[in-house]
This record gives structure tokens, C-alpha cells and sequence, in this order.
């Protein structure tokens, strides 16, 4: 949800009966908002209380191609300093193609140097190939399978620089060496090709209404041995509505709790063009809705026992602490810059979460301290309109398991990049 006004959020509520309408008048109002409250600058940092700097560890090593690191909720840096990328040949201003496949690189942030591993075919432009580390020496990814005609996951350790394991699933979620968990990604690219993959054709219909064969797998880590934890059946079962046989519906965006003992996710269905959205939660044999009021965006663990999310609570959106009891508590410091809907992830007392692109086109990068309360801002950077839908550029801000960097994707020059800032100096204040 971008930075638009009450007014213009109502607006857009009237056109979605009519969604071709709306983009139409939506891509309109961007562009001429755009030319009218364009800035002088196409990025701006924090000078003060300490000037930060913006660090492109991959320019020197391939300033041509574009390079990015993937969601919010999965960190890109080590506590080693090496950083993970996809490094894509092609611009990203057009849609992933199934026959072009991005590099995954490690680069060592310290030393400035980079060596590419892998390559693979499934990925996108919002969640890369969920590339991300394991531990300090494993990282996984997807890939696609063209003999056996199947999305899998690969473990590769960035110290042998060898290929460990391969799993017949692919992964959304990792809890160490312990488990992972999958979702459909041929379901994703027919409701939300932004996270699905183009290697596989999207569901038909007869398969999208097939509720008891697609859900939540889980597979372990050990053996490679994969169940079915819950159907999207079991899913839609659990404080059922009557609209939901008329409807089709989706998982996504499941994040395992910091103990591993479960984890959440959104169930998101639609009724015709109308989307309604509730937050679950999974401790692996029973589930429960933590959050239901029809709209439920971009949400993180805090700690076992608190989600923080953008969604719609007591009637409002906004940020809010969101406890497995249900219980909701605004965030009235993040929710109070009117930024709309962002990315939040955090580390230790820190939040860092970023905005969508208001009408000069710039999004915003802030860092939040729970305890203090205290927010710094950190970058504010230029989108141009050229990006947009799936090819969109969301910031994505992740801190590294150490939480001594940030980690970010932007187009602020015109392509695709991953940047680092060192916030070390900013957490000792």
C-alpha cells in the first residue's frame, strides 16, 4: 500500500470493481504526481546525529549487471561479512524470464571480493530464489529441475564452495539444520506472480479449486523426507466462512517462530476481485487464527510470543504488536509517520522498515528502537515509474545475523542493486 491519503485509499476502494480501470488511472495519477513533486535528488542519507554511508560491495566487482538480495525476512549477510546476491544479465525493468537464469554470488564485504556458486531458474524479482544462509558457512536456494520437471532447494557451503544437498521441494521457510517448509509456487504464480516462478505453468482452474492436494509442506532437514502438514482445506476449515467455497484461495509468507516451535503465515482469498486476508499460526499440529480482519500485510517476529505487522487491527491499519493471544497493541511511533504499509524485520530492540514510493517517487528507510522509542531516519531513495507490479523495487531492508549491517535492494540509479549500510555506530548511541 503506498503513501496515498484517506481520500485516495477511498477512491481506489470504488475502483477495484474494476481492476483494469484502476490500473489504468492508477499508472495516470503516479506519473503526473511524479513530475509534479519530483525532488532535486535521486537519494538522501542520515547527516545527523551521524552521517551513514551507502556501500555497493558488488560495483567493482560487476557494475553492468544488476544485483539483489531478495524479501525482508531472510538475511543476506553473515557474521562472517560474506554477502549473498543474485547478479541478474538482463534488466529488471522487464518480468524474469524462464529462460534466463540469475547467478548466486557470495562477496566478502571485508576483502571486496566475489565468486559466484550456482546459477538458477526460480526466481523473481520480489523474493529472488529465497536465497538465504542456514548458518555461518550453508546457504539454500531454489532452483528448477528441467530433467525432472520440479522446482527443489539446494544447500551449498560457501567454505567448500560445493553443492551438499538437494531437496526434492522447494523451500520458503528454514529453521536451521533441523527442518524447512513449502508452499505451491505454480499456485503463487496464478494468484501473485510476483512470488511465483515461470519454469512451470500456472494452476488451472480444475487445480486451483483443489484444495486437498496444495498447502504447507514440511520436510526434514536429516532425511529429506517431506509430509504434508495442512492442506489449504485444513487451512479454510479452521473458523470457517460461507463465502469461502465461492472463493479461491492461497498461503504465503510463512515465517517460522525464532524457536522454531511454529510458525505464521497469511491465508489470503479472494471472492471474484475482492482480496481478504487473515493471519494463522501453525505449531505444527493444530492451527489457529491470530488476526482476522480482513487485511493483513507484511509481518515479522519480534520474539516466540510477538509478531509485528501492518494489518488492520480494532478497525485501523497500521503497525501493530500482534501477541499468539490475539491481543493487538499499536505501534503508534511507526504507524504515526503515515508511511503506510512497509517491510518491518528486526534485531535485538531495533526495527528497520521501509516504505513504498510516495508521490516524488522516493521511499523511505527508518530504524526504530522499541525501548527508547526513538526513530532515525536513514535513506530516502528515487523509484523511477518505469518499475512497476512485478517488476516493482521494494527496498526489502534485512538486517545481517549480527545486526551490524542493513541490507537493502533499490533502483535509485536505474538498476537493480543491493547496498549495505554499517549501522554499528547507530546501535552504540
Amino acid at each position: 500500500m503506498a503513501t496515498f491519503s484517506k481520500k485516495e485509499r477511498v477512491i481506489a476502494a470504488i475502483l477495484s470493481a474494476t481492476p483494469g480501470l484502476k490500473a489504468f488511472l492508477k499508472n495516470i495519477y503516479i506519473s503526473i504526481n511524479a513530475k509534479l513533486h519530483k525532488k532535486e535528488y535521486i537519494i538522501k542519507v542520515m547527516e545527523e546525529p551521524l552521517k551513514i554511508h551507502i556501500i555497493d560491495p558488488l560495483v567493482g566487482y560487476d557494475a553492468e549487471s544488476e544485483t539483489f538480495g531478495g524479501y525482508y525476512d531472510i538475511a543476506t549477510v553473515n557474521n562472517r561479512g560474506q554477502l549473498l546476491s543474485h547478479i541478474s544479465s538482463v534488466p529488471s525493468v522487464n518480468l524474469p524470464s524462464d529462460s534466463v537464469s540469475v547467478d548466486i554470488s557470495i562477496t566478502d564485504i571485508h576483502e571486496g571480493t566475489t565468486k559466484t556458486l550456482a546459477k538458477s531458474k526460480a526466481y523473481n524479482w520480489q523474493q529472488g530464489t529465497r536465497l538465504h544462509w542456514l548458518n555461518e558457512e550453508l546457504f539454500v536456494f531454489n532452483d528448477f529441475n528441467e530433467d525432472l520437471n520440479r522446482y527443489e532447494s539446494k544447500v551449498f557451503s560457501a567454505i567448500e564452495n560445493l553443492l551438499i544437498k538437494t531437496f526434492n521441494y522447494p523451500v520458503q521457510a528454514v529453521y536451521k539444520e533441523q527442518y524447512f517448509l513449502s508452499i505451491n509456487y505454480q499456485r503463487l504464480l496464478s494468484m501473485r506472480p510476483d512470488y511465483g516462478y515461470r519454469s512451470l505453468p500456472p494452476l488451472n482452474q480444475s487445480e486451483l479449486t483443489n484444495l486437498k492436494d496444495d498447502g504447507i509442506w514440511k520436510i526434514d532437514y536429516a532425511s529429506g523426507d517431506a509430509r504434508m502438514l495442512h492442506t489449504i482445506e485444513d487451512v479454510a476449515n479452521v473458523e470457517r466462512k460461507d463465502i469461502f467455497k465461492d472463493c479461491t484461495h492461497k498461503l504465503n509468507h510463512l515465517i517460522i517462530q525464532p524457536n522454531g516451535k511454529g510458525f505464521m503465515f497469511i491465508h489470503r482469498y479472494f471472492q471474484g476481485k475482492r482480496r481478504f486476508d487473515r493471519l494463522m499460526y501453525s505449531d505444527f499440529k493444530t492451527l489457529k487464527v491470530l488476526i482476522d480482519e480482513e487485511y493483513v500485510s507484511h509481518c515479522y517476529w519480534i520474539d516466540n510470543e510477538t509478531i509485528l505487522g501492518y494489518l488492520k487491527a480494532n478497525g485501523e491499519n497500521g503497525y501493530y504488536y500482534l501477541g499468539l493471544d490475539g491481543v493487538a497493541t499499536l505501534c503508534s511511533e511507526m504507524t504515526a509517520l503515515q508511511l503506510g504499509d512497509g517491510h518491518p524485520s528486526s534485531f535485538g530492540d531495533w526495527i528497520v522498515f521501509d516504505s513504498y514510493p510516495d508521490k516524488s517517487r522516493m521511499q523511505k528507510l527508518y530504524l526504530f528502537n522499541m525501548k527508547t522509542k526513538q526513530l532515525y531516519f536513514l535513506a530516502e531513495l528515487f523509484q523511477s515509474t518505469k518499475y512497476k507490479n512485478e517488476t516493482r523495487c521494494d527496498l526489502h531492508p534485512r538486517f545481517s545475523t549480527n545486526g551490524k549491517y542493513i541490507s537493502f535492494d533499490t533502483v535509485y540509479q536505474g538498476k537493480r542493486r543491493q547496498l549495505l549500510i554499517d549501522i554499528s555506530s547507530i546501535l552504540s548511541l
